[in-house]
């Protein structure tokens, strides 16, 4: 399964034209020193308000076009939002709130967003820290390298370097698998984004980047460099770890994940979430791949 190109567009860390930004607050669902124990469902529904940690800076899932927050994981957040309102029996008002991918995590566990959909991967090390909904996306990562110097197989990059974006997951997957199969051990070099790491595989800096295969197709691409046949960049086939995005919430607030996770069955079950995802990635997309067998298994009502 292989992700192929869509657009990216980048923009400075601001405020989203139609979406509304809280600004910080400490109190209900605040984190250390200052925690509500309630339910987050229990302070959605008091306050009348959701407030949803988002990316902005990784298309297709989430990024800012001319001021407008697009892209799957946005889409996604404004459909769960919506269905919400018959969970918690209210208008709720939704604020979208940007995160990175070094304050995913601790958003969440601190109270600043009640939820958070960032391309975020369920990971044991991160369910250490907050917990997370079913799955609604799926990927895979490989290795993205300068295709001039000939095709590459994952074993070719044994002991080579390779750049990871600062944060990313993508540091203990690849170790475990080098180690599991035996390989030495490449070199691993932090970039603060992808489109710097990127750059670093062309310049002839770093041997290859990885990530989720998506993301870094699509800023290679957005940045100029064309992947795969005609281009100077691949990325090697298999991947070495699948990705499985899921909605993080805060640990042990099960009434709060339960009703997420319904908001997901409903979106599968009415085939909303199809129409999302052939948006994104459907036969008729720029970015097209299919479900496969990936699916939501909704619990049973009643």
């Amino acid at each position: 399964m292989r992700w192929l190109a869509v657009a990216l567009i980048f923009g400075a860390t601001g405020i989203f034209v139609g979406i509304k930004i809280d600004s910080f607050r400490k109190g209900p669902g605040a984190g250390a020193g200052g925690a509500d124990q309630r339910s987050t469902l229990d302070i959605v529904k008091e306050e009348g308000r959701v407030i949803i940690g988002i990316g902005q800076e990784a298309a297709p899932f989430g990024y800012r076009d001319k001021d407008e927050l697009v892209g799957f994981d946005a889409d996604i957040a404004r459909a769960v939002a919506s269905r919400l309102e018959s969970y918690v029996g209210r208008k709720i008002e939704v604020v979208f709130r940007p995160v990175t991918d070094e304050t995913r995590i601790s958003w969440v566990q601190s109270g600043e967003v009640h939820l958070s959909l960032c391309h975020t991967n369920i990971t044991r090390k991160r369910l250490a820290n907050i917990d997370f909904t079913v799955p609604y996306g799926w990927d895979g990562k490989g290795v993205l390298y300068d295709l001039r110097k000939g095709r590459r197989n994952l074993d070719d990059f044994a002991g080579k370097v390779i750049g990871i974006k600062r944060s990313s997951s993508s540091e203990g997957e690849i170790k475990a698998c080098f180690a599991a199969r035996g390989w030495a051990m490449p070199e691993l070099r932090q970039f603060d984004s992808h489109i710097a790491g990127i750059q670093a595989v062309v310049d002839g800096q770093i041997d290859g980047f990885t990530d989720d295969d998506s993301i870094i197709i699509c800023t290679a691409m957005k940045a100029g460099h064309k992947v795969g046949p005609g281009g100077i960049l691949a990325v090697t086939g298999t991947p070495y770890s699948p990705a499985y995005f899921g909605i993080g919430v805060r640990k042990n607030d099960s009434a709060w994940r339960d009703v997420l996770n319904y908001c997901l069955h409903d979106l599968w079950s009415s085939g909303e979430y199809k129409k999302i995802h052939a948006k994104w990635f459907g036969p008729d997309s720029i970015c097209p791949m299919p479900l496969e067998d990936h699916q939501m298994e909704p619990f049973v009502k009643g």
